[in-house]
Parts: structure tokens; sequence; C-alpha cells
């Protein structure tokens, strides 16, 4: 099996600049060649994409705008921009909330490492200061912000399709504006996704819940601490069985209730089969490991050969790490 090397980097940008900037060129072919795969016609024109912002998210209209100033972005590119309609993506996840004594968010990301970003961000962008890793440019795949609520997505299974953003842009939303897993519940719950995701969530006061999102349905708001790739109890589709998703399950199941595991055994058992996925010539191999701490506002970024990654609010250290993916 070949080594693969990706690139991960820790940025402290209070606000969009330079380095948001650099970044948004150097990605934007890609998500350019993804905007377009369906064709340009699937896509929202740009009143479309402004208007859905401004009904159901409009606090982030001020940031969309200087984003789109900054990269002096063409209709194309500011309707990408939005995430409102984007087009289908497919990613894995495996996340859950160790809740004895001090409640704490393990979540490995699944997908291919051509397509992920990298990026570990420090942002201010309103009153909330917010580490994330990112994606969509300007979107979250996990994080935390200084108030302590934690989240994680995860691909909920389900193909199908519907009218509503990137489930990325709405997990920024929840982050810069909420400060509780009830608020950020009550977020996911009135702003609408695009396809099935699962996301878990747990705040400084010890909350959790995961949030089953699903086209043409009602959320369904559950208190299981933790999600994987198919949602409701047993749910039999392609996908699930592809990125064994009930195997899975059931080990997240077993470590949680498992009177002698620690946080740190839980933590570790994310660095192995069949929690840690290698499939990366399908798209589905596991780019690392997040643990986040909501009490201590810290977190830690995990990679093979025990390569560790500490940040927090009270410091954070902008990075660059290669890492070996086998």
């Amino acid at each position: 099996m070949s080594t693969i090397r990706k690139c991960f980097r820790a940025i402290d940008e209070q606000h969009p600049g330079d380095q948001w900037l650099a970044h948004y060129r150097a990605a934007l072919p890609g998500y350019r060649r993804w905007f377009a795969s369906e064709g340009e016609l699937k896509r929202p024109s740009l009143q479309e994409c402004r208007q859905a912002l401004q009904t159901f998210m409009p606090e982030l209209v001020s940031v969309w705008e200087r984003l789109v100033a900054l990269s002096q972005a063409d209709d194309e590119e500011a309707r990408l921009l939005s995430f409102f309609c984007p087009a289908p993506a497919l990613s894995g996840c495996s996340q859950a909330v160790w809740t004895r004594y001090t409640p704490t968010l393990v979540r490995n990301y699944d997908y291919a490492p051509e397509l992920c970003e990298g990026r570990i961000m420090k942002t201010r962008w309103f009153d909330t200061s917010v580490i994330a890793s990112t994606d969509c440019l300007w979107g979250v795949l996990d994080g935390m912000n200084e108030h302590g609520l934690s989240l994680s997505l995860a691909y909920g299974g389900k193909e199908a399709v519907t009218e509503g953003f990137s489930i990325a842009i709405i997990l920024r939303y929840v982050l810069e504006f909420c400060n509780t897993v009830d608020e950020a519940v009550k977020v996911l719950s009135r702003v609408p996704a695009h396809m099935a995701y699962n996301v878990t969530l747990v705040d400084g006061y010890g909350q959790v819940r995961t949030v089953e999102l699903t086209p043409f349905a009602r959320p369904n708001v559950t208190y299981k601490p933790l999600a994987v790739n198919h949602q409701g109890d047993f749910e039999l589709n392609n996908y699930a069985m592809f990125s064994h998703s009930y195997e899975r399950q059931q080990v997240l199941l077993a470590k949680l209730y498992d009177p002698l595991s620690t946080v740190e055994s839980f933590a570790n058992a994310f660095e192995f089969s069949p929690l840690r996925a290698t499939n990366y010539a399908q798209g589905f191999g596991t780019l690392y490991t997040a643990i986040y701490n909501p009490q201590l506002r810290a977190m830690e970024y995990r990679w093979p050969n025990r390569l560790r990654m500490y940040q927090s609010f009270a410091y954070f250290e902008a990075c660059e790490l290669w890492v070996d993916l086998v």
C-alpha cells in the first residue's frame, strides 16, 4: 500500500485576509469543476443565492459579501461562495461524545485526501472566536467556539438532494452565533441542508445531541451521543454497507458503555480499524482524528505515527505539518 503525503496547516487569521485569499486562489479551480459538475444551469442564480442567505442566515451576508469583494469573484464564483444548492458530495466519518466526567467529542474525518482542505483555522469574524477544520472555503467540518460549543458532521448515507445549503456553511453559522446545544439545535432545525447529514453536538454544560438532517423530512433531534453514516437505528443502504457504518456504530457503543474505558482509551480506538479507514482510493480514508474538550476550551488533532497537534483558545500556534497517510 502506497503512502499518501498530505499537508495540514493551523492558521490564525481573525478576519478573511491574505491567508484566506491565497487558499481561495489555490483551491478555486477544483471548486469550480465541482460547481459545474452537473451543468451550471443546475446551480441557482446570484439573486437566489443572496435571497437564501438573507432569509435563513442573514448575519452571514456581510462575510459572504466581504469574501466576494476580497476575491474579486465573478458571478459564478459569488454563487459558489454562497454554497446554496451546491453539487452533491459524499464523505464518511465516525463521531461520538464521551459523556463521563469530562464530556469530549471525538471524530474521524473520512474522505479523499486530495479533496480535503487540510486547514485548521482560528478566526473571529463576529463577536466569537472559533477554531475549526474548514471546508467549502469558509465552512466547517468540525470545530469549537470560545463558549465551548463543539460539533462535527457525518454524511447521513442517503443520496437524495433538496434545496438547501452545504452543511459546512450551516455549521459555520452555528459556531459563530450559538452558545449552547439548544441554540444550535434550533438553527439546524430551521436552516435547510441540501443533503442528509448527522451533526453531533456537545457544549460547555455537558449537553449532548445528534441531529439527523434528511431531505424532504423534519430534522430528527436525538439524545444519541454518536453518529456514523446511516440514520435511525438501522437503515439498509449501499453507502452504509460500503462504509461499514453498522460495524463502526457497534464499536462506538461498546466503547462508550464499557465500564473499564477511559476517555483516553476511547479516543485511542479511533486510530484503529474499523473506526479508522484506509480506503483512500475510493475516497474513504481517515484523514485526521479530532478531539474537542469543551470544558478546557482545547482540542487535539491526531494522525498516524503518533503525530499530534494541540490547540486552544488560550494558546493557538500557527504551524504546518506534513502527514503520511497509510
